[in-house]
């Protein structure tokens, strides 16, 4: 998801959470995933969980939603405590694209 400052602005007014809407999702990814996930989702972070890029787009928003619900524990909650809906939506559709 691209933004430019029209597209900015009107995320912002929308609601939106700033957290993804201000960034790529790849800068996202890059800052907050790629240290344990690999920069293209092919590692298993922490030896446990499967290669991101393995999974589908609702495998994806299922696994997120669980960890930033508190219902699997895992290093990584806390940046997914502050995902909404819609930012799990959009890495969901972007992480199958790092292939």
């Amino acid at each position: 998801m691209k933004t430019g400052y029209l597209g900015l602005i009107l995320l912002l007014f929308s609601g939106m959470n700033p957290v993804i809407a201000a960034q790529t999702e790849q800068k996202f990814y890059n800052m907050n995933c790629a240290s344990c996930h690999g920069k293209k989702g092919e590692k298993t972070a922490l030896n446990k969980a499967r290669p991101l890029i393995s999974l589908t787009e609702s495998q994806i928003i299922e696994a997120l939603t669980e960890r930033r619900n508190g219902d699997v524990k895992g290093a990584g909650n806390q940046v997914k405590k502050r995902l909404t809906d819609e930012d799990i939506k959009n890495l969901a559709k972007f992480i199958p694209t790092m292939k």
